[in-house]
């Protein structure tokens, strides 16, 4: 390939990407880009706070530029993505503007991707779920919209799931939704954590959000706790952040087994990966379901809800039983099951997704940097 680096800019948009799954999606995307193509374009990120990149900061062919103020409000937000996106391309001038944050913006260039990573317009909200968390029924008929606007003009739409693809497809008769794999690798361990050895661990990592139906695995727990007590159960948020995590720490904190320890670093996240001896996944709502991938890594068993982006998260992996996401007994049987070693599996596989498909980075750059 030429060398095109004196010319040629790619940008990278993600203001809104401030913690969980999609920002390991642009730290692993800004890394595999890094990688395998810097040597043939420049790269300007456009982010919330640079300091995360701060180790691609005295790297000449990359400029990093923080804007905080799209985080304030969803005005500021729409400001930014269609208003000052504009003028920030007629400046910059990029080859490629590949918006990873479910925006089409409107800006002046020659190619436009977009990566849509939030399901709620397929998601059907209960009223319990909007009681406790207002701003879902916002976001179900929000993205319905936002996802539209301006979606023609893109070389391609990507998500992470042939479900989601339908989806995108019925909706806003659109043929160009690639599917995009998540590409995670995982790190070399840094950390190591000291737990009681004669204890069944299980472990669900997640933040507090209403859809990760946290209740059925804690009804499950206080079922499960009658029978026996060998086992705890550990989740990453520690009951303070939200109207939900309250309730749910009101209600549950009593039950020795649960262990609220709150948000942690990516680092523990997998040390308590490798410690642990079952992963629990219960959400509704997921694009991908990354603890799912995650628990692979290690070989672990996973207890995951029988929803249909789960199915194929877990792909042919023969660890994994689903449970239904309204049936704690079950899910406490199965628990019960697994502390005594008489887990059975369910035999799994899924089909892959037709083209456009990638399962790489590396795949996915090819696809919208060189195809015509």
């Amino acid at each position: 390939m030429k060398n095109k680096s004196d010319e040629q800019v790619i940008l990278f948009s993600a203001v809104n990407l401030v913690e969980g799954g999609p920002l390991s999606i642009l730290t692993d995307c800004v890394n595999a880009f890094t990688v395998n193509y810097l040597f043939h374009y420049k790269l300007v990120l456009l982010v919330h706070d640079k300091q995360i990149f701060s180790y691609l900061l005295n790297i000449p062919a990359i400029k990093v530029f923080e804007y905080r103020y799209p985080k304030k409000s969803w005005i500021l937000r729409l400001w930014f993505e269609y208003v000052h996106s504009w003028f920030i391309s007629k400046k910059i001038k990029p080859v490629l503007w590949f918006s990873l944050h479910d925006v089409t913006p409107n800006v002046v260039t020659k190619r436009k991707v977009v990566y849509c990573h939030n399901p709620a317009p397929f998601y059907n909200v209960s009223l319990h779920e909007v009681w406790m968390e207002k701003s879902l029924l916002f976001f179900h008929f929000f993205y319905s919209v936002i996802y539209g606007i301006n979606i023609r003009k893109n070389k391609y739409v990507i998500v992470q799931q042939q479900w989601l693809r339908d989806e995108f497809i019925k909706r806003y008769k659109i043929n160009n939704v690639m599917v995009a794999y998540p590409n995670i690798d995982k790190p070399p361990a840094k950390q190591t954590l000291s737990f009681e050895n004669n204890v069944f661990r299980f472990f669900y990592p997640a933040l507090p959000r209403v859809f990760k139906n946290f209740e059925v695995v804690l009804e499950a727990a206080l079922l499960l706790a009658k029978r026996c007590d060998t086992f705890e159960i550990i989740f990453t948020f520690e009951g303070t952040e939200n109207r939900y995590a309250r309730q749910l720490f009101e209600k549950y904190s009593h039950i020795s087994q649960v262990k609220f320890i709150g948000l942690q670093s990516r680092e523990k996240i997998w040390a308590l990966y490798e410690c642990s001896s079952c992963i629990v996944f219960s959400s509704k709502m997921e694009t991908w379901g990354l603890p799912i991938t995650e628990a692979k890594f290690y070989n672990k068993p996973v207890l995951v809800a029988d929803c249909q982006y789960a199915h194929e998260t877990v792909g042919d992996y023969d660890k994994a039983r689903f449970f239904n996401v309204e049936d704690p007994v079950t899910l406490s049987n199965l628990m019960h099951q697994a502390i005594n070693g008489v887990l059975s599996f369910e035999r799994h596989s899924c089909i892959k997704p037709r083209r456009p498909f990638v399962q790489t980075w590396a795949e996915l750059f090819h696809l919208i940097l060189l195809s015509e």
